[in-house]
């Protein structure tokens, strides 16, 4: 039985890391981005609330690049039906929903 080349395993070891850091890393937020999907996210849930009647619960969401817009986009459904779509932009200077998008057959309260 060969033993690979202990510079090799070395190298292998590290390769791995190095992809497992950057994964983790790529996909933290900042504190101040997290504070701002929170805010964002309780923005809309009143939103939709006061506005269509429903509760919602987001799955994802996307900062605009700020040198364009201090907007952030948030997606998900109806709770209790992930069928049902509904999509939030959010100015986070103000934490105002600037367009809330829900299916058809739901109608504004107002």
């Amino acid at each position: 039985m060969n033993i690979p080349n202990r510079k090799y395993l070395t190298l292998a070891f590290l390769f791995i890391w190095f992809i497992f850091a950057f994964i983790v890393l790529s996909g933290c937020m900042s504190s101040e981005q997290k504070d701002i999907l929170q805010k964002a996210e309780e923005a809309s849930l009143t939103y939709f609330k006061e506005n269509y009647g429903i509760d919602v619960e987001f799955t994802n969401h996307k900062f605009i690049p700020a040198d364009l817009s201090q907007t952030v986009s948030l997606t998900g459904y109806v709770k209790g039906n992930k069928d049902q779509e509904v999509f939030a932009m959010v100015d986070y200077d103000t934490y105002e929903v600037k367009t809330g998008s829900v299916p058809d057959h739901i109608k504004p309260l107002k």
